[in-house]
């Protein structure tokens, strides 16, 4: 039975292509196990346990843009961070983790390096992260949403939709959408 890592979180930019993913895995073998990593800051903390997968958690290490005492403390929290993704890949023994960004995916890409995971990185933006930037550069899968994202190793997918997003019967539902929000037709 093949077991993946889902890494990202922070906001739905993160989470939604997560999500499609682990769906789309599902259905192509029921018999994979998806777990999913975040952090306790994001949206991953409700929007991956409503969609029936597990998530693990482990500490953000945001990126202070300013020099300070902030920024002087990101090598001790990534070594945190990077110690508590190696914890989960060691239990959870993944054959592959995929990272979509984040302050969950810099420590996860560098914790899978370490443990030799191989490693895919989705990038859903048109000018990459900076985890994603680190992470393109530790594999030869990148996936990217537009055409000319400037990431090595970038091949060109699209974005992952979820089904109830991609197959939405927009004309039927949108009598009932209009008045739920109180639209003048």
């Amino acid at each position: 039975m093949m077991r993946a890592l889902l890494a990202g979180g922070g906001t739905a930019g993160h989470t939604s292509p997560l999500l499609a993913t682990a769906d789309a895995l599902v259905r192509l073998d029921p018999a994979i196990e998806v777990t999913c990593l975040g952090t306790p800051r994001g949206l991953e903390t409700t929007v991956v346990p409503a969609a029936g997968y597990p998530l693990e958690l482990i500490s953000p290490v945001p990126l202070p843009r300013a020099i300070g005492a902030d920024l002087a403390r990101v090598p001790t929290r990534l070594g945190r961070a990077i110690r508590e993704a190696l914890a989960v890949i060691d239990r959870i023994e993944p054959e592959v983790l995929v990272g979509f960004g984040g302050y969950v995916a810099m420590p996860a890409y560098l914790a899978a390096r370490r443990r030799a995971v191989p490693i895919v990185v989705h990038e859903q933006n048109a000018l990459p992260g900076l985890a994603n930037k680190v992470g393109a550069r530790l594999t030869r899968t990148a996936a990217v949403s537009f055409p000319d994202t400037p990431l090595p190793h970038a091949q060109f997918v699209g974005l992952p939709l979820r089904r109830m997003i991609s197959q939405l019967d927009r004309q039927a539902v949108r009598a009932e959408a209009r008045a739920s929000f109180g639209l003048d037709a």
